[in-house]
């Protein structure tokens, strides 16, 4: 079996209602879909969701890397897909978004070809199902507190609030605090800052702040170059710390346990580069006594199978956020399908055990192109 055609199809899908955090708000999402193409005339999908405050990468420079990357997959074998994935990292550094796109593919090409789903792939499954949070974005505290019962009406036990206003941490403290005289002390809250407090002083002020509203950690306080500085917020803090936007790989998942700068580290794999980079970050953390969590940047139905396939496959992951169909007014696939409240099923079927739906790919997509 050979790789004989590569599709990049950029696409835009519109959110239920803007994503709003503290660097930015988003009416939509952008991602580039590939589609693998074989001899066989098997396929298989994967998925780049960039965020340029994360790892640097645009939506049209992720395009730009996988037209650079693609032609050097035509006439592999795509059961070899380890030593081409290597090959991407020695042919290209950084660009993890882009990296990870054809890192799906190619797991739902091999697991469609071989009849296995991607869990498989990866070693086994270690759970039956798997549990996920929803996000409340970053408002008033009495929007929060209403979106926040909201999903808990919707069969929710544990919400993700957005905060981080490093000029008006008392708001953020009140945000928290209104949420959680809302939906009441059985419910979980889960903090994420997306680096707005910045520094360590903020930081702490903060997370001392909303300490008494017992979250189950705060996420990324600071700027994610300053691991010296977030190992402080950590000892000072009174509260678990997660490391997201600090942690993209490998060699930042060493230096963050060597300066135990967390309590816990987020894996996205729009960060690390797909499955392969994302089980190499996992194994550091497991080693090291941190647990994971596994992340999303609001991606459709195919990069969100791909997340949750990694969830059930690792044992060392304890919580998950793949609601990025949850969040979409409009999706590519039908994985909301899986969702029941907090609830999701992992599709069973090989590969990543979803099919894109090409009539809703036609609508949101750019211009396709194809490369073989």
């Amino acid at each position: 079996m050979r790789i004989t055609g590569v599709e990049l199809i950029p696409i835009r899908l519109p959110l239920v209602e803007p994503f709003i955090i503290s660097y930015g708000t988003f009416p939509d999402v952008e991602s580039v879909l590939v589609r693998l193409e074989t001899d066989d005339g098997t396929t298989g999908w994967g998925e780049g969701t960039p965020d340029p405050h994360v790892t640097g990468e645009t939506f049209g420079g992720v395009l730009e890397t996988l037209r650079l990357l693609a032609p050097t997959l035509l006439g592999r074998d795509p059961l070899d897909r380890t030593a081409l994935i290597s090959d991407l990292d020695r042919r290209i550094s950084g660009n993890p978004t882009a990296k990870a796109a054809i890192d799906i593919a190619l797991h739902d090409l091999v697991g469609r070809a071989t009849g296995l789903p991607v869990w498989a792939l990866l070693g086994g499954r270690s759970r039956t199902h798997l549990t996920i949070s929803r996000v409340v974005s970053m408002k008033t505290p009495s929007e929060m507190a209403a979106d926040a019962v909201a999903h808990v009406g919707a069969g929710f036990n544990t919400v993700k609030l957005k905060i981080g206003d490093a000029n008006d941490v008392a708001l953020d403290i009140r945000r928290v605090a209104a949420v959680r005289e809302a939906v009441g002390p059985d419910i979980a809250i889960k903090i994420d800052v997306n680096q707005g407090w910045r520094t360590p002083g903020i930081a702490i002020q903060g997370a001392r702040g909303v300490a008494p509203y017992l979250p189950a950690y705060v996420e990324q306080p600071v700027d994610w170059r300053d691991l010296e500085g977030l190992a402080e917020v950590r000892r000072m803090a009174g509260v678990p710390i997660m490391a997201d936007e600090a942690i993209h790989d490998a060699h930042d998942a060493l230096r963050a346990v060597s300066l135990r700068a967390c309590d816990l580290i987020n894996i996205k794999l729009m960060k690390s580069g797909g499955l392969l980079g994302s089980l190499t970050l996992n194994a550091i953390a497991e080693t090291a006594g941190y647990t994971c969590q596994v992340g999303t940047m609001v991606e459709s139905s195919i990069a969100s199978a791909a997340g949750l396939h990694l969830a059930l496959a690792l044992a060392n992951v304890h919580t998950v956020e793949m609601g990025g169909p949850l969040m979409l007014a409009e999706d590519i696939g039908g994985l909301s399908d899986y969702y029941a409240g907090e609830m999701v099923r992992v599709p069973a079927g090989p590969g990543l055990g979803i099919e894109p739906n090409e009539r809703a790919i036609e609508r949101f997509a750019g211009q396709r192109i194809w490369i073989h």
